[in-house]
């Protein structure tokens, strides 16, 4: 046999033995991506965890077994996940609802159940009851944390307002968009002599007035009804200490909302990914 004959069938004979152990090794490294994904999730390194199981997919791609196997090690990832997001929610949930009693404990809760399906929350100095007569800007909050300021108007002329302008101190305002009369929440009325208008505004309508307010408790505001005649007042300081406390309350109202509604869907995709792999341990 020649020298370059000899030398070919070495050259073949390690090629062989070289493909033989990259095949080898190939094998073995699904079940190290799968391992080494477990331990991220241990680690509770869930997007690291994840990277491991795409790759398994894209390195080998013919490998069924191990993409099934990555797949339910994808749901575990996917369960733990939402079990994290579940135990963060519910411990600023206990802060919040620890928080609520403070907040409302000078509001009387409102709802009437023959037309009202959620419920709302008063400053007690702004009940409807003790300011009848009187011309003011309410503050309520609903169960869920969402603000409405209502213009209650009482006076010898109608105006027929529909819009709220907010001057401060040093000439700088905010004007809310218009809200017709629906004669339902919106409407006006007569008592003898005296005219009455009540005008809703919910946060979309109020265009920033709220936090114009906020801005600039510290100093003189002026309210300007504007309608087929304007009127204008001084708000008082009890009424923006009123706005003031309601912001507060609902901040705590609203992220308790928000913080249920991400607790149950964690918990139901939660369930969903527990119903799945019990189905696939039946089959």
């Amino acid at each position: 046999m020649s020298f370059r004959v000899f030398a070919l069938h070495a050259a073949i004979g390690f090629c062989l033995i070289i493909l033989q152990s990259c095949s080898s090794k190939k094998k073995d490294l699904p079940d190290t991506y799968i391992q080494k994904a477990r331990t991220a999730i241990e680690l509770r390194q869930y997007q690291t965890a994840k990277n491991y199981i795409d790759s398994i997919r894209i390195v080998f791609p013919k490998d069924y077994d191990k993409i099934r196997e990555g797949l339910q090690v994808m749901r575990e990832i996917e369960f733990a996940e939402q079990k994290r997001t579940r135990e963060y929610c519910d411990s600023l949930l206990i802060i919040r609802q620890s928080q609520f009693p403070e907040k409302q404990k000078n509001f009387s809760f409102q709802r009437n159940k023959a037309y009202e399906s959620i419920g709302y929350y008063v400053n007690n100095h702004q009940l409807h009851k003790n300011n009848y007569n009187r011309t003011f800007l309410q503050t309520k909050v609903d169960e869920r944390g969402r603000l409405i300021v209502t213009s209650y108007y009482s006076g010898t002329k109608k105006i027929n307002h529909t819009r709220l302008r907010i001057y401060s101190s040093d000439g700088l305002f905010v004007e809310t968009q218009d809200v017709p009369r629906d004669g339902a929440l919106n409407y006006a009325f007569r008592d003898g002599s005296i005219h009455y208008e009540i005008v809703r505004f919910n946060e979309k309508k109020l265009n920033g007035l709220i936090n114009f307010i906020l801005l600039n408790n510290g100093g003189n505001l002026k309210v300007e009804l504007i309608g087929d005649v304007n009127k204008t007042y001084t708000m008082r300081t009890e009424d923006k200490n009123a706005l003031k406390a309601a912001c507060e309350l609902a901040t705590v109202l609203s992220d308790i909302t928000r913080l249920l509604e991400e607790i149950r869907l964690a918990q139901a995709k939660m369930d969903y990914i527990r119903n799945k792999q019990l189905n696939q341990t039946d089959d």
